[in-house]
C-alpha cells in the first residue's frame, strides 16, 4: 500500500491519517478539530492540483497548436516543390 504522506512532505504536520489526540473521548471536540484541519489541508493540496492541471491543459493546447502549424508549412513547402514553384528561403548565404 502507498505512503499516504509520501506526496506532499508540508502536509505531514496537518494530516496525519492514523494520529487521533490523545484522550479524544474526553475531548470529542478535539478529535473534530483535527478533522477539520485535515480537511481543509487536503482541500488546499486539491486546489494546487487543480491549478497544476490547468496549466499543464493550456500547454498541451499550445504545443497542439504549434504542431499543427509546422505541419501546416511542411505541407505547404511540399506542395511548392511537387508544383516546381521556387521556395523562398527564410535567410540569404553570405557571399
Amino acid at each position: 500500500m502507498p505512503d499516504p504522506l509520501a506526496h506532499s512532505p508540508d502536509m505531514i504536520t496537518t494530516i496525519r491519517p492514523n494520529k487521533m489526540p490523545t484522550l479524544w473521548w474526553l475531548c470529542p471536540w478535539a478529535y473534530a478539530r483535527t478533522l477539520h484541519m485535515s480537511a481543509n489541508a487536503v482541500k488546499a493540496y486539491a486546489d494546487r492540483l487543480d491549478d497544476i492541471l490547468d496549466i499543464q491543459r493550456s500547454l498541451i493546447d499550445e504545443q497542439a497548436a504549434e504542431i499543427r502549424l509546422l505541419k501546416a508549412r511542411v505541407a505547404d513547402q511540399n506542395d511548392a516543390i511537387i508544383r516546381g514553384t521556387a521556395i523562398t528561403p527564410d535567410a540569404y548565404p553570405h557571399e
